[in-house]
């Protein structure tokens, strides 16, 4: 009963912020160029397809499930005080994000279905990903369902990780949260510039690792063409992903305290 109440709560709350989050969207995407336009006496040149992107509901949803997902502390800290286990609080928070994700999917496919039929134009693809999945198979409706999977598996990935990097930053003090937040960013960069010129000037080559990377999403040979990316490779690789980070998570959430 307890998870079901959690559960509740915390779905409810993050269908509310969604909702804004979609809301916002339109308004600085669509409703404040148009304002704009009127303004500087420019309405008669403003084009809604010029503005609207076909995966807005997408990209909204990939950096609401990060957001929310690293959002450790305001819930955490509620459910404590009233009773509720850390068990208890990651397993309905992982069936509200899961949720989530499902039915942000839906509006994608509303949304999207829409756009291809009042603005996209021809070719325009339902999903993002069928560029490179959208012909592995000879049926399409096994194709659309393939590449349905691996969306919502690549959704999942980025909510987990969010999910890891909030419970780690929730581990340590507001300080050392924002000294982490700026500083890990940083030293990735100059990581990667490190590894890209030792990889030009020396004897080290990374072949290895970008040949691990393409694999994972599907590209297990030189010959394979964009739309007819292995399909199975990502699915498996996701799924490996997802219970990877959320054993982390489940782990770290454990480890939380509550701030005094």
């Amino acid at each position: 009963m307890r998870t079901k109440a959690a559960f509740k709560y915390q779905f409810q709350n993050l269908l509310k912020l969604l909702g804004w989050s979609y809301l916002w969207a339109v308004v600085g995407i669509v409703v404040l160029p148009f304002i704009f336009s009127l303004i500087l006496g420019q309405a008669d040149d403003y084009s809604l397809s010029s503005y609207i992107p076909n995966g807005l509901t997408a990209i909204v949803l990939t950096i609401f499930v990060f957001v929310t997902g690293g959002m450790t502390y305001d819930g955490f800290k509620l459910f404590i005080q009233n009773g509720i286990g850390r068990k208890t609080y990651f397993r309905s928070k992982v069936y509200a994000l899961a949720l989530i994700i499902v039915l942000g999917e839906a509006i994608n496919l509303v949304y999207g279905a829409l756009y291809q039929r009042l603005i996209g134009k021809s070719g325009t693809r339902l999903f993002g990903l069928s560029v490179l999945y959208g012909d592995y198979f000879k049926n399409s409706a096994a194709n659309l369902l393939a590449v349905l999977l691996i969306t919502l598996l690549f959704i999942a990935c980025v909510a987990v990780t969010g999910m890891v990097i909030g419970t780690i930053l929730g581990l340590f003090s507001r300080r050392v949260q924002v000294l982490l937040i700026v500083g890990i960013p940083i030293l990735m960069f100059i990581l990667l510039i490190v590894l890209v010129v030792l990889n030009d000037q020396s004897s080290l080559k990374l072949t290895w690792l970008w040949q691990f990377l393409v694999f994972i999403i599907g590209v297990v040979n030189d010959n394979i063409h964009s739309g007819h990316l292995v399909v199975y490779a990502p699915m498996i690789s996701g799924s490996v992903y997802i219970a990877v980070m959320l054993s982390i998570a489940y782990y770290l959430t454990l480890k939380l305290r509550v701030p005094r």
